[in-house]
């Protein structure tokens, strides 16, 4: 078979609904650059992650297998929520847990409402299942409008999307708003928070009496663990058990799961990190505020979303002198909504004084500002 031959097959072969999706791709941080733009968290010491990887490593026999659907890691979580392990779920990032879901509820042709702007990952994984990715906007303030929402349910629509708090908008709807559409819409509500220790209120609670409310976690936001990959699932046991159905018993290593036990008996560590990120968002916000030439928006996220808003200026061109600057930053302009839109983490105060500095920088020529 010749090459040409062999790419046809391929072409033939390959499911229509991934040949127009496009492989994710990520810029590549040069060696001295501050990363501000995948929302990490800089606030915790590299040195104390280091130390819990080291000692996860030291207690497992990497030649053996890790316990079958993360077991392990599901009864270090349940403990830490104290709940009974049937609720709970780990895998590798709450994102895997996104795939999953779709893979169980959504069949070719089946709606998904996707709440946006938000993380493009929902729609991506609907559209790889065959499925129909519904639309619905958030207002310009960014509140949702719950009336219109519980409208767009069809019979066809297997799954609602709402990040709390949104990526990238950073807002957290009212908890009333969550449990309204979970309530009413009597579809499955896959509700993200992975940025919910930042947050205002998490709805864990309401996924053990809900029983269409999915809630997912993530250890790579306030842990400090995005390189580990790691995430769990709250919900009822109908629908743990139905995504262990769609799961490989062994995706979870064995390392990942000690770690995971490791960082929850930590949690005092690192939720006064949690409650530095906090503060040093304030102060970050307050310092974005005072700089002409940009709007901050609120947020309950470890990341503040900026309206670039001077004449002559926008949000690549930020970005672009930002990055010459050493820092990188997430311009979210595309997205609905958000034009001229740059989404910025919060790092440590050193390094947020200096991105501050550099914004400045950027804006300080002339022009008028479009509040």
């Amino acid at each position: 078979m010749y090459p040409s031959e062999g790419s046809r097959v391929i072409e033939e072969a390959v499911k229509e609904s991934v040949k127009a999706i496009k492989p994710y791709e990520a810029p590549q941080a040069p060696v001295g650059v501050v990363k501000l733009d995948f929302n990490e968290n800089l606030v915790i010491e590299e040195e104390w992650v280091k130390r819990l990887l080291l000692e996860a490593a030291r207690s497992v026999d990497p030649r053996l297998y890790p316990s079958p659907y993360a077991q392990r890691a599901v009864e270090s979580v349940a403990n830490f929520l104290g709940v009974n392990a049937d609720y709970v779920a780990v895998s590798n990032g709450s994102d895997e847990f996104v795939d999953l879901t779709v893979k169980a509820f959504v069949g070719y042709g089946d709606e998904a409402i996707v709440v946006e702007p938000t993380f493009e990952v929902y729609s991506l994984c609907v559209t790889v299942a065959g499925g129909v990715v519904k639309r619905f906007l958030l207002n310009d303030d960014m509140s949702l409008d719950v009336a219109s929402l519980l409208d767009a349910v069809t019979p066809r629509t297997k799954l609602i999307f709402l990040c709390s708090p949104n990526n990238p908008t950073g807002n957290q709807q009212p908890r009333n708003v969550v449990k309204d559409i979970v309530e009413e819409s009597r579809r499955l509500v896959v509700l993200d928070e992975a940025y919910g220790d930042f947050a205002e209120y998490s709805a864990i609670d309401m996924a053990l009496s809900l029983p269409n409310l999915l809630v997912l976690r993530s250890f790579s936001k306030s842990f400090g663990l995005a390189g580990l990959r790691a995430g769990y699932a709250v919900g009822s046991k109908e629908l743990i058990s139905t995504l262990r159905r769609v799961n490989l018993p062994f995706r979870v290593s064995s390392v990942t799961e000690k770690v995971v036990e490791l960082a929850l008996n930590r949690w005092e560590y690192v939720k006064s990190k949690v409650e530095e990120v906090k503060r040093l968002r304030a102060e970050l916000f307050k310092a974005l505020s005072g700089i002409e030439g940009l709007k901050p928006y609120p947020s309950n996220a470890n990341f503040i979303l900026t309206k670039v808003v001077k004449e002559g200026a926008s949000s690549a061109s930020v970005m672009q002198y930002l990055a010459k600057k050493g820092f990188l930053v997430r311009d979210r302009g595309t997205l609905p909504k958000l034009e001229n839109c740059l989404r910025i983490t919060v790092g440590p105060r050193d390094v947020n004084v200096k991105l501050t500095e550099a914004l400045r920088e950027a804006l300080e020529a002339g022009g008028s500002s479009r509040r």
